[in-house]
């Protein structure tokens, strides 16, 4: 534009310039000269005209070549700018695959040190579980009871009649909360305590202490029983047989054996019977015939009894009994324990088989005063986590024997020490125990009873 101004202008001066220098000519210009003026005018307008033109083009070409790289350098950068987020994105997400695998491989190194840990604890109780029921291991007992007896009746070393005195008292039954039975063998009598209190009842026999084969009478009780009525079963050994007394009752009928006292080896006689067992459920009783090498069992007012164990001849086989002394009745295996007195150990027969199983003592008769032997065992009874207790008699102790286990641990005595201290027994016979598991014992040649205090 400013090109086209510029020429404009010079004409316009050239044209003012020849008028003022010749305006006498301007009359005598000709028609052909005019027309030749305006041509040539119009050339150069004309060519203003398209270098204005030129010029505009240029000028848009240049502004929309600058539009165009202005917008390829945006779409560059916008390109930029995208594949840097993609790549930021990618990088995170590397990032996040990377750390959900380090998290995954944490979590599972530590749950297996979590479990190694668990594992090594357990093998440590077990282990240690292990050792407190192995014998002779050095393990402290869970089951301990104090060493020094306590006497609840009797007298020590004095035997006699009266209601604080007992004479070789053979078997003991307790009744929760503080009852005791006591077989008062040497007074012929049955005697109830409470304890705390000194002087007992006479609840079977003569109050006397005088023995007979009357109803009213017994001679020499070895063992009793308490049926859920509070009736007594009574093994009358001098009178070979077994009496029944009811509650409150003032004399006993017999109820297994001679009536009169006569001793044979017959289904319906015995000689000597001693341990008395029952199944409550059945009301079946059981009787160790002591000088008959068998068990008799006995259903309720039955004339006779048949054989629930042992044979005809005694010995230390396996379908043998010698001289059968306590008996336990295991509702659990409908078996019967027995202390095989004479035999030296304790043995399962489970009814209705023709042989017995070793429980705990020598399976070929041997006797000793070590862990796993007894001298005359008399008597046992079971806790109920089945820990076996048993009155070692010629001991002189009472031997806890772990569920399972042959070989047992004083509890109450000293091995062959026979004594009448508070720390020593003389040859015991009976056991009990409360539902403390405080041992009761019938420290038959003290003529008392010694109660043993668990802690």
């Amino acid at each position: 534009m400013k090109e086209s101004s510029d020429i404009h202008i010079t004409i316009q001066r050239i044209g003012r310039n020849k008028t003022k220098n010749s305006p006498q000519k301007l009359n005598q210009i000709s028609p052909h000269d005019t027309i030749q003026k305006t041509s040539k005018l119009s050339d150069i307008s004309t060519k203003i005209h398209f270098n204005e033109h030129l010029s505009s083009n240029q000028k848009h070409n240049s502004t929309t070549n600058r539009s165009l790289k202005i917008r390829n350098i945006s779409s560059d950068r916008n390109d930029t700018i995208t594949d840097h987020h993609k790549k930021s994105r990618n990088f995170e997400k590397k990032i996040k695959k990377k750390c959900s695998i380090t998290r995954i491989i944490s979590f599972t190194i530590i749950t297996l040190l979590i479990g190694i840990a668990i594992a090594i604890i357990l093998l440590a109780i077990l282990f240690k579980s292990k050792k407190q029921i192995t014998p002779n291991s050095g393990f402290i007992p869970v089951l301990r009871w104090n060493s020094t007896g306590i006497t609840v009746a009797g007298v020590v070393n004095v035997f006699g009649n009266g209601s604080n005195q007992l004479n070789q008292p053979k078997d003991i039954i307790f009744l929760h909360p503080n009852i005791i039975y006591i077989a008062d063998y040497g007074n012929h009598r049955v005697q109830k305590y409470e304890l705390g209190n000194f002087s007992g009842v006479t609840v079977a026999g003569e109050t006397n202490g005088l023995g007979g084969s009357l109803s009213n009478q017994l001679k020499n009780p070895s063992c009793i029983f308490i049926d859920s009525s509070n009736g007594i079963y009574v093994s009358d050994s001098g009178n070979n047989r077994v009496q029944y007394w009811s509650s409150g009752a003032l004399t006993g009928f017999t109820m297994a054996g001679s009536p009169t006292g006569l001793f044979g080896n017959t289904n319906s006689t015995f000689n000597d019977p001693v341990g008395l067992a029952r199944n409550e459920t059945t009301g079946t009783l059981y009787i160790a015939d002591f000088g008959n090498n068998r068990v008799m069992s006995y259903l309720f007012n039955a004339s006779s009894g048949t054989f629930a164990a042992g044979s005809s001849m005694f010995g230390t086989g396996v379908t043998q009994l010698w001289k059968p002394a306590g008996l336990y009745f295991d509702t659990l295996s409908n078996s019967l324990v027995i202390a095989n007195h004479n035999a030296g150990n304790i043995v399962r027969w489970i009814l209705g088989e023709s042989n017995w199983t070793l429980v705990a003592g020598d399976a070929n008769g041997a006797s000793g005063s070590n862990a796993t032997l007894f001298k005359n065992p008399q008597q046992m009874t079971f806790d109920p986590m089945g820990n076996m207790y048993v009155v070692d008699k010629n001991n002189h102790r009472v031997q806890l024997f772990i569920n399972g286990s042959k070989e047992g641990m004083t509890i109450a005595g000293v091995t062959n020490s026979a004594g009448s201290s508070a720390t020593l027994l003389n040859t015991p016979y009976g056991i009990a125990l409360d539902n403390q598991l405080n041992l009761y014992i019938a420290d038959t040649y003290n003529h008392r009873i010694q109660k043993f205090l668990r802690y």
